[in-house]
């Protein structure tokens, strides 16, 4: 093939900078490959075209998908919970106590009464 790189128009969701393409390539059947060389002759289409459209076919359906949008919330739920797990375990390691309001970043970690950063003890003015 010798095409040349497309200029795919790029999509600014509120950035000032120019999102550049990237290559994402895909092995497919020879067979499918002969298929398409055929219509995108026809079509006038190039294979990057053809690719894009595709590909923003599949994405659209995906994210129309409710058992996709349920396991992306079931995920996001579990991802929420080993954070907290691991807020917990640092502030025991720092001699903080977290309470269910620092995990949700309501509230600053409360420091123990065991002393400062290096373990002198605090002195009351």
């Amino acid at each position: 093939m010798n095409e040349q790189a497309p200029e795919v128009p790029t999509q600014s969701a509120g950035l000032e900078e120019e999102r550049k393409p990237v290559v994402f390539a895909v092995r497919i059947d020879p067979v499918l490959r002969e298929q398409i060389e055929g219509l995108r002759g026809i079509t006038e289409q190039s294979v990057n075209d053809v690719g894009v459209e595709a590909l923003n076919d599949w994405v659209a359906k995906t994210l129309a998908d409710e058992a996709i949008g349920q396991k992306a919330m079931t995920e996001l739920d579990a991802e929420e919970q080993r954070l907290q797990e691991r807020r917990a375990a640092i502030a025991g390691i720092l001699g903080q106590t977290a309470t269910v309001a620092e995990t949700t970043g309501d509230a600053a970690p409360e420091r123990s009464s065991q002393g400062s950063r290096r373990g002198k003890p605090r002195t009351e003015s």
